[in-house]
C-alpha cells in the first residue's frame, strides 16, 4: 500500500548505492521507504550504517529524515515540549518529517523508542520496523541503579513508558541491538519475539582490521567516549592513578569538555577533536580497552575495539555482555567491583602477553562473525522482505 506523505523541502533524499541489476518483480522495483532516523545521543553512527544498509537492498528507494543537534533551533518547540527531552525531539522529528503531499511511501523505518512513539499514526497506515538500543524500562532501570530517583524523573518514566507501550503494537519489525532490550520489549511492552532480530552493533570489520601488534611492555590502555561523568571516568582516573600508572599508559580519546578542567595523573593522554582515522589508530596501538561505564545500552565503543582486536574490560551493564565474551575477548565487572579487582585483573594480563594476544584474536573472531555489516545487511534485507510482504490490518485506536 502507499502512502500519502508531508515532508519538508529540507529533508534529504539519499540515493541508493549503484548495485548489480537482476529482473525485481515490480512490488519489489516500486518499494518506497520512509525512514526517520536519528544522528542525537550518539545515534550517529548506527544511523550512517543503517542508511548504507537500506540503500543496498535491490529495490527500495528510500527518503530519510535525519535529526540532527541544529534542527533543535531550525525548529523550536512549544514551552511545554521543552518539559521532556523525548517530547522535543518527538515533536522536532514530526515538524521535520512535515511536507509535500505528493510523496508517496510503502513502508515506514523509524530509529529510537522516541521516533516509534512519535510517528505511531504512520506506522497504523503502512509495514514498519524500529531499530532501538534502549526502551523507557530499560533506561529507567539503569538510572534506579545509578541512584536517581527523583520523583520529576519517576513522573517522566511514567509517561513515555505508558505511550511506548501503546506505541509498540503499531509496529510489524524491531531490531534491538541489545538482549537486554529485546527482553524488555517482550516482558515490559508485549512484542512478540518472533517480531526481533537483534542486530548488536555492527561494524566496517574490513576497516577496523589492526595490523599485528606486539603484546609486551611498554602496556597502554585505552578509553574512548564522550559524557565521561557516565562512563566511569571518575572510576578510571582513580584506578589508574591508584593502581595502574607504574605499570601502562593510559589514552583518553574523548570530545567531553569537563576533561579540560580535570588535572590528569602522569602518564594519560587525553586526545579530544580526533578524526576516524586517528582514533583507529588509537585502537591500533593499545593492549586493552578499560570501559567502567555506569549506564550504557549498546556502546559503539565495545564493537570497534572487538573489530580492532582489542581485549576489553567492562562493567556489565545494559548490552555490554552482548559485546564482550566473558573470559574469552575481555572480561566484565559488577557495577559494583572496586578499584582493586580491576586492577587485579589488568596486571594478570599483562603477566601473561600469550594469553592476552589469544584474547586479542578471540575479540577479532568474535566482530568477524557477530559484527560484520554483512550480517546486519542479512538482517535488514530480511525485515525489508517482511514489510514489502506485510498486510496492514487495523489497528485500534
Amino acid at each position: 500500500m502507499a502512502l500519502t506523505g508531508t515532508l519538508r523541502p529540507d529533508v534529504r533524499e539519499v540515493p541508493p548505492r549503484a548495485v548489480e541489476c537482476c529482473t525485481l518483480p515490480k512490488r519489489v522495483a516500486d518499494t518506497s521507504a520512509l525512514c526517520i532516523l536519528s544522528n542525537l545521543f550518539g545515534n550517529a553512527s548506527m544511523t550512517r550504517v543503517l542508511v548504507e544498509a537500506l540503500n543496498r537492498q535491490k529495490g527500495l528507494h528510500a527518503t530519510y529524515v535525519i535529526v540532527d543537534a541544529g534542527d533543535y533551533a531550525r525548529y523550536p518547540v512549544p514551552w511545554w515540549a521543552m518539559l521532556s527531552d523525548p517530547w522535543q525531539a518527538q515533536l522536532i522529528a514530526r515538524r521535520k518529517a512535515r511536507a509535500e503531499p505528493e510523496k508517496r511511501f510503502d513502508v515506514l523505518w523509524v530509529h529510537g523508542w522516541e521516533n516509534a512513539v512519535a510517528f505511531q499514526g504512520l506506522a497504523r497506515t503502512m509495514p514498519s520496523a524500529v531499530t532501538l538500543d534502549a526502551v523507557p524500562a530499560t533506561l529507567d532501570r539503569q538510572l534506579r541503579v545509578r541512584g536517581v530517583n527523583s520523583w520529576k524523573r519517576s513522573l517522566s518514566y511514567w509517561v513515555h513508558h505508558r505511550a511506548f507501550r501503546a506505541a509498540a503494537a503499531r509496529y510489524d519489525c524491531w531490531l534491538p541491538m541489545a538482549s537486554d532490550c529485546a527482553d524488555s520489549l517482550k516482558r515490559d511492552y508485549g512484542v512478540d519475539p518472533k517480531r526481533c532480530l537483534i542486530t548488536l552493533t555492527p561494524q566496517d570489520t574490513e576497516w577496523w582490521a589492526a595490523p599485528r601488534r606486539g603484546f609486551g611492555p611498554p602496556w597502554r590502555a585505552l578509553f574512548v567516549g564522550n559524557d565521561f561523568d557516565r562512563k566511569g571516568g571518575d572510576f578510571l582516573l582513580r584506578l589508574y592513578q591508584e593502581r595502574l600508572a607504574e605499570t601502562c599508559t593510559l589514552t583518553i580519546v574523548s570530545n567531553d569538555p569537563a576533561l579540560a578542567s580535570r588535572k590528569l595523573p602522569r602518564g594519560v593522554e587525553w586526545i579530544r577533536g580526533a578524526a576516524r582515522e586517528q582514533v583507529r589508530r588509537a585502537y591500533w596501538n593499545s593492549h586493552v580497552f578499560l570501559f567502567p561505564t555506569r549506564q550504557d545500552f549498546a556502546p559503539q565503543v565495545l564493537a570497534e575495539a572487538s573489530a580492532a582486536g582489542l581485549p576489553v574490560l567492562a562493567t556489565g551493564v545494559g548490552g555490554v555482555p552482548d559485546l564482550v565474551r566473558d573470559g574469552e575477548s575481555g572480561f566484565i565487572f559488577p557495577p559494583e567491583a572496586s578499584v582493586e579487582e580491576w586492577a587485579e585483573r589488568i596486571h594478570r594480563l599483562f603477566a601473561e602477553p600469550e594469553a592476552l594476544r589469544q584474547m586479542s584474536d578471540r575479540a577479532r573472531r568474535f566482530a568477524e562473525e557477530h559484527l560484520s555489516l554483512e550480517r546486519f545487511d542479512r538482517i535488514v534485507s530480511e525485515v525489508v522482505d517482511r514489510l514489502r510482504s506485510a498486510e496492514r490490518t487495523p489497528q485500534p485506536q
